[in-house]
């Protein structure tokens, strides 16, 4: 994990960036310096016993809590190979918990949030069900406007994680998403919070390292 090519910087950006979303009236933001730091304030945020759903987040997987909050917490999430019917029980459960972790794909300056998935679970249980959603971004996810953030979710993440998990979709091997219809694709579903959906508690964490994709 790489911290902002200028520290100062990319915290003054960060911190910037904090506003536009409070200004959004996503009220609860915090600015960190390290992903251990981002860390140990998700753990802090999180009580012993709690449900927690999480997704496939690469973010996640780099901070290390998945296996802390396993042993503190009910923690829903799907696995490779795990059956189809399994995974959308998970998916379903998991509206009820007590908290959902995620991690945008981009974020715009002026605090509009974009998800990209391939079934939508992610997305629908970051918009509404769970209690409490905590969402964690590194600086890198940080997009200029609107269109950049598309480009971004597309070019950048959709076509990082269909390498991960070998999907063998066309932009695996052109290092661009060709807006293919193949049935390998895990792009199929978009959204954006332009403001804190009012039924929604949030908790959001602002990194000065890049984490995920």
């Amino acid at each position: 994990m790489k911290k902002g090519k200028n520290g100062k910087k990319t915290r003054l950006m960060l911190e910037n960036l904090k506003n536009r979303l409070q200004e959004n009236n996503f009220n609860e933001v915090y600015v960190v310096d390290t992903a251990g730091e981002a860390k140990d304030k998700i753990m802090d945020l999180i009580p012993q016993g709690a449900s927690v759903g999480m997704g496939g987040s690469v973010t996640m997987q780099q901070l290390g809590v998945i296996e802390d909050l396993e042993k503190r917490c009910r923690l829903l999430r799907h696995k490779p190979g795990m059956p189809q019917e399994e995974r959308r029980k998970i998916w379903r459960d998991v509206f009820s918990c007590d908290f959902y972790i995620a991690s945008p794909q981009a974020i715009t300056s002026r605090g509009e949030m974009f998800f990209i998935d391939k079934y939508g679970n992610r997305l629908a249980a970051v918009i509404f069900g769970p209690a409490k959603v905590v969402l964690v971004a590194g600086y890198n996810k940080i997009t200029g406007n609107f269109s950049r953030a598309l480009w971004r979710i597309r070019n950048v993440a959709g076509v990082k994680n269909a390498v991960r998990l070998n999907t063998g979709a066309p932009c695996t091997v052109k290092m661009k998403c060709k807006n293919c219809s193949d049935k390998s694709r895990i792009c199929n579903v978009v959204s954006f919070l332009l403001k804190k959906p009012s039924a929604t508690d949030y908790a959001i964490i602002l990194v000065n390292e890049e984490l995920g994709y």
